[in-house]
C-alpha cells in the first residue's frame, strides 16, 4: 500500500508516520523545493511537477493537509477519482464561518462573540478573522478607534470578533471508525510573527503562524477538551455523514472558560510540535500523521479500508 501527499503543511510527518508503519509514501512537489524533500529517507517516490493537481488521479491513498484545498480546490478534491483518506467532504466544512459557526453550534460548543461593525466602540480591542485555513495570514488585533481604516484594506471575507486576552490551544483529536474510539493527540500553541512586537515594538507585525509549540495542558482541562471533542463528532455525523473519519483539530481561546475560535477537518500543522498524549492510547510514541499510518493498516488487516477512505 502507499500512501500520497503534496510536499507542504504537515507532509514530513504523514510520510515519516508512514515509514514508522511499513507503508510506502509518495510525495508530489514543486521543481523549486525538490532539494530538501530529496535528501531525506521518507519518500519513496518523487512526483517533481508544477502541475500539483495530477495527485487527483494517483492510485494509492491520498492523505489531505491544510494545503490541500489552497492548492487544489475543493470542487475539484470532492470530484476526484483518487481515494482519499477520510471524508474528503469535510474538508468544506473549514473553510466558510457559516459552516463552521453551524458545526459549533450543532456539537454545543461555546464560540467567540462576532462583533458587527456598528457596534465596534472606540476603546475596546478586536480580533478580525479572515475566512478560511491561511496560517494567520491576513489576521489582526486592533483597537476599535483604528479598525475601520484596517479593514479597508481587508482582502477576502473577514469578520470581527471580540478580542479573548488569554491563551490560544489548538487541540488535535482523532476518531478512529475500526476502533471507534476518540483520541486526544496532543495540544499546541502557535508562534506567529505578531510576538515580536512584545520584544520590538516598532510597528505592527503581521498574525502570520511561523511554527508551532507543544503543550502539556493542566490535566484537570482535559476531559472537559475530550468531551468537546465526542460531542463535535456526534454532530459531524449527523451535518455531513459519514462523519469524521481520522484527524481533526478544535482553536481555542482560553481565559478560564474555552470558547472556540475555528477548527481543522484535516490534519492541523499543529501536531507537527512533539507531544506525548497519543501514549495515553497505544505503548509507542504516536503522532497525528503515524495515527493515520497505523488506522489504514488496521483497515487492510480487517478488510475494512471502504470505512476510511472516500
Amino acid at each position: 500500500m502507499i500512501v500520497s501527499t503534496i510536499a507542504s503543511h504537515s507532509s514530513l510527518q504523514i510520510l515519516l508516520g508512514a515509514k514508522d508503519e511499513g507503508l510506502r509514501t509518495r510525495l508530489y512537489v514543486k521543481p523549486g523545493k525538490k532539494a530538501f524533500y530529496a535528501s531525506t529517507r521518507l519518500v519513496d517516490e518523487l512526483i517533481v511537477t508544477e502541475k500539483i493537481d495530477t495527485i487527483l488521479d494517483d492510485d494509492g491513498i491520498v492523505i489531505p493537509h491544510g494545503s490541500f484545498v489552497a492548492y487544489l480546490g475543493l470542487e475539484a478534491i470532492e470530484r476526484a477519482k483518487a481515494r482519499f483518506f477520510g471524508n474528503r467532504r469535510f474538508l468544506r466544512w473549514e473553510t466558510s464561518f457559516e459552516l463552521q459557526d453551524r458545526a459549533l453550534d450543532k456539537a454545543g460548543i461555546p464560540h467567540v462573540e462576532v462583533v458587527e461593525e456598528e457596534d465596534i466602540r472606540p476603546d475596546e480591542l478586536y480580533f478580525v478573522r479572515l475566512e478560511g485555513p491561511r496560517g494567520g495570514s491576513g489576521h489582526f488585533i486592533a483597537r476599535g478607534e483604528e479598525i475601520e481604516g484596517r479593514l479597508e484594506r481587508a482582502e477576502g471575507n473577514y469578520r470581527v470578533e471580540r478580542f479573548i486576552p488569554g491563551v490560544y490551544l489548538y487541540v488535535h483529536f482523532f476518531y478512529s471508525p475500526i476502533l471507534g474510539r476518540l483520541e486526544l493527540l496532543g495540544v499546541d500553541e502557535r508562534v506567529v510573527v505578531a510576538d515580536g512586537n512584545a520584544r520590538w515594538p516598532v510597528r505592527p507585525l503581521p498574525y502570520t503562524i511561523a511554527g508551532n509549540v507543544g503543550v502539556a495542558l493542566r490535566e484537570s482541562l482535559l476531559p472537559e477538551l475530550y468531551d468537546y471533542g465526542l460531542a463535535f463528532v456526534e454532530a459531524m455525523g449527523k451535518l455531513e455523514p459519514p462523519g469524521i473519519i481520522g484527524p481533526f483539530a478544535l482553536h481555542f481561546a482560553y481565559d478560564g472558560e474555552f470558547r472556540a475560535i475555528g477548527f481543522a477537518s484535516r490534519i492541523d500543522g499543529g501536531s507537527n510540535a512533539l507531544h506525548w498524549y497519543g501514549r495515553l492510547y497505544w505503548d509507542e510514541p504516536m503522532s497525528a500523521g503515524r495515527r493515520i499510518a497505523r488506522e489504514i493498516k488496521l483497515a487492510l488487516e480487517e478488510e475494512r479500508l471502504e470505512e476510511v477512505i472516500t
